[in-house]
């Protein structure tokens, strides 16, 4: 038998350094994304990017994943330092990674925008509102907790 449960997932922030003038960088929120194409599966840290419009912005190992795939759309992204910036978009099985059990909790269908001009990939994936509005989400400096009230949990 199952029943519908809010289920919180907790991810701490992952330490940022210290930049050229010796001073600490805020540490950044972070949760552990799987996804999923036809052809495989990547997962890993994504940085929690509520100033990105879209659902997620890729490094190198998710474009990796989507070989071979059509893109459902070009959309241009408004990218803070470069203006405007092509972008594929595909269509992806995402997941949060529940860092204690190691279980998966799927959150359906989002859109990764893959820039067509491979210099704009990121070193890192972001995590932007398309998929964090979906959420609640409680930042409070050393820990991200993520509530997905639509989760189903076994009894």
């Amino acid at each position: 038998m199952s029943r519908r449960s809010k289920l919180r997932l907790r991810y701490r922030y992952e330490m940022n350094g210290i930049n050229g003038e010796g001073e600490q960088i805020p540490d950044i929120p972070v949760v552990y994304l799987v996804l999923e194409s036809q052809r495989a599966r990547a997962r890993g840290p994504a940085v929690v990017d509520t100033g990105f419009d879209g659902g997620v912005y890729p490094n190198i190992q998710v474009v990796r994943i989507l070989k071979g795939m059509r893109p459902e759309k070009i959309k241009n992204l408004d990218h803070p330092l470069y203006g405007l910036v092509p972008c594929e978009v595909f269509r992806v099985k995402a997941s949060l990674l529940d860092p204690s059990s190691k279980r998966e909790v799927p959150l359906g269908l989002v859109n990764v925008y893959t820039p067509v001009e491979p210099e704009f990939l990121a070193d890192e994936v972001l995590i932007g509102r398309e998929v964090l509005n979906k959420l609640r989400l409680e930042l409070d400096g050393e820990w991200v907790v993520v509530e997905c009230s639509h989760a189903r949990i076994e009894e």
